[in-house]
Parts: structure tokens; C-alpha cells; sequence
């Protein structure tokens, strides 16, 4: 994944599969050429534009190719609104508009440079044919959220570690394929989970991860677990005052752990 993320193997194996992200900015971009999702063979064009590739508007925002039919744009729709009912929740508003493709075929997919089961490119997330889930949509809208919260600034989404950015967006996404129980039986029950500097940057993320997403449990999974834990604590507030910090250009390091740490003495004090 990237913001510039399940993966798509083969056609047969969607169902198991998170989304495909990728490039919230140049340097999210950057950091996508070293993704996993980013197979061989495959390149990442700027997005062609709506007009160019046919794309029909459905609602605000909301597009899809011409192949699909009338009957299918309600159900989209409703995805959508469940996407953004889960990314909201998380995050307790949305203030980014990104415009959200629908394509039918993935020729139309491929055309906007995009792959996996969705896709993100600046302010425009991409759906491929098999991507057509409120996870994937969310997951995606996820990315482009935190990205809009911290003023859109590559320099300053480029300090956040893989973990955390890919741990939102699963976290948020509420994709079966990670559940608690998934996760305790591909890690050992945690046993075998990789230490968070082992998956912060994007090459450690993708040697962890494995080939062709082998091991997506002990990245993203583990990635989950963590944000998920982190949260319990700081919440809406405590993220809040992370992504300040950061657009303050403060070390991400120790402002997630000084938000755990006072959130952790304000619910001891409350209990007392």
C-alpha cells in the first residue's frame, strides 16, 4: 500500500486482499516506487483526467466509467457513505474532498497509472473493479485525510513511519482480513510480530511484508495493533494534538509517546 494499500495478485484472490494505495504527494509518490504494490512492469503515471477517460459523475465527488451500469451507482454510493462514516469516526470529521473513481474494468483502472484494488494519487482516490468495498474506500480515504490534516506537505508526511500511516488506514478501514484473531494466529500471538523500527521505513516495511504480501499480518496487521492500542488512550484529542505537532515539524517519535504517556496519568488520575 501506499499513498501514494490488499495487493492484487491474481482475480481469485481479491477477497483476501486489503487496498492498494498509493502517493499523497510527491514525496508519498517517492515512496511509492519501492512499494510492494508497485509490481514489476508497472508505472505510475499522473492521473488522466476525468473528460479524458469518460468518467460520469454520479454525485459529488463521486465518478464512474461508463460501463457501469445505472442499477450499480446506488450501491456505490452507499459504499462511499460507509467509507466515510468509518473514516470519520476515526478521525471525528472529514476535511478533505478527495474526488473518488469507480472503474468497471481495470483497462479503465490502468489508464489513471493505478494498482492494486484501489489507489491514491494526490486529491483523487482510484476503485479498481475489484476494489468496490467500504474497506478499500476507507482505507484510501484514510490517507488522504491524515494528509489533508497535516496542510498537504510531503516533508512532513514523509518523517511519519510506514506503521503508523499504514495502521491508520487499517485500523479506520475495519477490513475483516485483519481481525485480532487473524493477526494471533499468523503471529504467534505476537511472538513472531516485527518490532515497529523493523517496518518504519518503506523497505523495511516491504521485507517484512513479503513477496507478492505473504506476510501482510506481520506489516499491517501488526501495524493495526499497535495504532489501535495507541488510540485506546489518546483518541480523538491525543491525534489531534500528533498531527499539530507534526505540522509543527516536531519529531514523531516524542510527541506519540508523550500524548500515550499523558493520556495514560489523566485516566489513572480519573480512576483515583
Amino acid at each position: 500500500m501506499a499513498k501514494s494499500n490488499p495487493i492484487l495478485i491474481a482475480a481469485i484472490a481479491v477477497s483476501f486482499l486489503l487496498p492498494g494505495c498509493a502517493g499523497v504527494g510527491s514525496a508519498r509518490l517517492v515512496k511509492a516506487q519501492n512499494r510492494l504494490d508497485l509490481l514489476p512492469g508497472k508505472t505510475s503515471g499522473q492521473p488522466l483526467s476525468k473528460v479524458q477517460t469518460g468518467m460520469l459523475p454520479i454525485a459529488p465527488h463521486i465518478y464512474v466509467d461508463r460501463e457501469i451500469p445505472v442499477e450499480s451507482t446506488r450501491q456505490l454510493l452507499n459504499i462511499v457513505e460507509k467509507a466515510r462514516v468509518r473514516a470519520a469516526y476515526f478521525y471525528g470529521e472529514l476535511i478533505a474532498e478527495p474526488d473518488i473513481l469507480f472503474c468497471s474494468t481495470m483497462e479503465c483502472y490502468r489508464k489513471f497509472g493505478a494498482i492494486g484494488l484501489g489507489y491514491t494519487l494526490g486529491n483523487t482516490i482510484l476503485i479498481s473493479p475489484y476494489g468496490a468495498r467500504a474497506a478499500i474506500v476507507s482505507h484510501e480515504l484514510s490517507h488522504v485525510e491524515l494528509a489533508a490534516r497535516l496542510g498537504g506537505q510531503p516533508e512532513v508526511m514523509d518523517k511519519i513511519p510506514q506503521w503508523f500511516d499504514e495502521g491508520i488506514a487499517v485500523t479506520v478501514s475495519l477490513a475483516y482480513e485483519f481481525s485480532d484473531e487473524a493477526w494471533l494466529e499468523a503471529c504467534q500471538k505476537g511472538a513472531s510480530s516485527p518490532r515497529l523500527s523493523e517496518i518504519e521505513s518503506v523497505d523495511g516495511w516491504n521485507q517484512v511484508t513479503g513477496a507478492n504480501g505473504i506476510n501482510m499480518q506481520r506489516s499491517y496487521g501488526t501495524a493495526r495493533q499497535e495504532v489501535v492500542r495507541w488510540y485506546a488512550k489518546a483518541g480523538h484529542k491525543g491525534l489531534d494534538q500528533l498531527i499539530q505537532a507534526l505540522k509543527a515539524k516536531e519529531n514523531f517519535h516524542d510527541v506519540y509517546r508523550s500524548i500515550e504517556e499523558n493520556s495514560a496519568a489523566l485516566i489513572l488520575a480519573a480512576k483515583n
